[in-house]
């Protein structure tokens, strides 16, 4: 069944079971490089350095077009946002937040809006691989389920997580990385494209 918003110029798909498939992420399945830098501190860092350049991206499909995001150049950079964004979601029932992703490859601002049930994101795009900011701002917004949402990220969280300590970094070592592996715990459920 397709649902159409003529006004948003949104279009929300939904599935057998209900899925609302405007928003979700293909996690991939990368590459580690298996060696750690020992000047590595902070999470970011730690991440450019676990994933080789040329291994499968991560797919952010936002109203079916599809975004790569690099596990070394963008996820690394985006990754203390994005938690900040799922605890924010996970522990206040409702509020806004406006993040400025900052990879040559992702940039764009978000305005995120959300309440218990649902989020709200207005975006607009300024730069991406393949050059698809002027799509994407042709469908600049999409609403979804909350729970939905932050279960999107969790198999993205899980790579970065076992990438981290298969290279031999813990939570010792890289700032935050204790907070990574807290927020993957706490998520119960996986993306639409990985559930059972």
């Amino acid at each position: 069944m397709h649902d159409a918003d003529a006004v948003s110029g949104q279009i929300v798909l939904s599935g057998a079971r209900g899925d609302e498939l405007n928003f979700y992420i293909q996690a991939g399945n990368p590459r580690f490089q298996e060696i750690t830098n020992v000047y590595d501190e902070s999470l970011s860092d730690a991440i450019e350095s676990v994933f080789p350049l040329n291994t499968e991206n991560a797919i952010l499909v936002w109203n079916h077009i599809c975004v790569p995001l690099s596990y070394k150049y963008d996820i690394s950079y985006m990754m203390e946002d994005i938690l900040q964004l799922l605890d924010k979601l996970q522990n206040k029932e409702k509020g806004e937040l406006r993040i400025n992703w900052l990879p040559d490859t992702f940039r764009c601002d978000w305005f995120i809006k959300w309440n218990t049930e649902e989020i709200k994101i207005q975006s607009r795009w300024e730069c991406t691989v393949g050059d698809l900011e002027n799509i994407l701002n042709q469908r600049p917004n999409v609403e979804l389920s909350k729970q939905v949402f932050i279960n999107e990220w969790k198999s993205v969280l899980g790579i970065v997580i076992e990438g981290l300590k298969g290279c031999g970094y813990s939570e010792n070592e890289i700032r935050h990385m204790d907070q990574l592996i807290e927020r993957f715990e706490s998520m119960k459920e996986d993306g639409q494209l990985y559930k059972r």
